[in-house]
């Protein structure tokens, strides 16, 4: 059996950090977008709702990824348009 911890110990432990960035801290899968910032984990699960998948395979979610970008990429569009259309 392993070796008890203190209850406060264990609450500091298992508590959540903010996490500011939607992008992933160097890995060594590669992966580029958090899957666990709280404006992705919806999209990140209902995306594995949709494929019927509970774990994604590598090629899953490097899809993932590209759409997640692609929305990046839209929301920029439309910000810049915005932008041009106020000056």
């Amino acid at each position: 059996m392993g070796k008890r911890i203190d209850y406060d110990q264990a609450l500091s432990c298992a508590s959540l950090k903010e996490i500011d960035s939607i992008y992933a801290p160097q890995n060594k899968y590669g992966y580029h977008i958090n899957v666990n910032h709280p404006q992705i984990k919806p999209l990140y699960d209902k995306y594995k709702r949709h494929i019927g998948e509970k774990i994604l395979s590598d090629a899953q979610r490097r899809h993932f990824e590209s759409i997640i970008f692609k929305m990046i990429e839209k929301n920029r569009t439309k910000e810049t348009e915005n932008a041009n259309d106020n000056t």
